[in-house]
């Protein structure tokens, strides 16, 4: 890995670091871990005992406003690494979210690790042909097993976690 690329993914790591912590200061977490602790609790191979699983493997919460958010990492197959959360966007902004946060992450990723470019157009063209996710919530899925919902969207599992 050259010096930019791991220094790239140093900044976005921290970026990623500081945006989690500053909303978890903020907000009180008891709902959101209780949450997790009922996710937990769900049968294995589930949306929602994924998205604990995940939270538990890389030592992170659900943050308050973007609970569906680990939902479309576990859905989409992404890893939590600064890689795979601007590909995650790449899909996401193919599937029809033009929010700002989802542009702006993708837009500094892409001039940070311009590496990838190509990766991103092709995870962008995947959100394309994939059916809308940007409205699923985790109460609504946390139920339904994961590669069930995968299946439904036609969603090719591609990436790791």
């Amino acid at each position: 890995m050259t010096k930019m690329r791991f220094l790239s993914r140093k900044i976005i790591k921290f970026s990623f670091d500081f945006s989690v912590s500053a909303i978890e200061k903020f907000y009180d977490m008891k709902p959101y871990n209780q949450k997790v602790e009922k996710l937990r609790e769900l049968p294995k191979g589930t949306l929602g005992n994924d998205i604990a699983k995940i939270l538990d493997e890389n030592k992170v919460k659900l943050i308050p406003n973007y609970e569906s958010h680990d939902l479309k990492h576990v859905l989409l197959n992404y890893g939590m690494n600064a890689e795979d959360e601007i590909r995650m966007q790449a899909f996401m902004l193919g599937n029809g979210n033009y929010t700002f946060p989802c542009i702006a992450i993708l837009t500094f990723g892409t001039i940070l690790l311009p590496g990838m470019w190509s990766t991103f157009y092709k995870d962008y063209k995947r959100g394309k042909n994939a059916k809308p996710i940007s409205s699923w919530s985790i109460d609504k899925y946390a139920e339904i097993e994961t590669n069930l919902l995968r299946y439904e969207l036609s969603i090719q599992n591609q990436s790791k976690w």
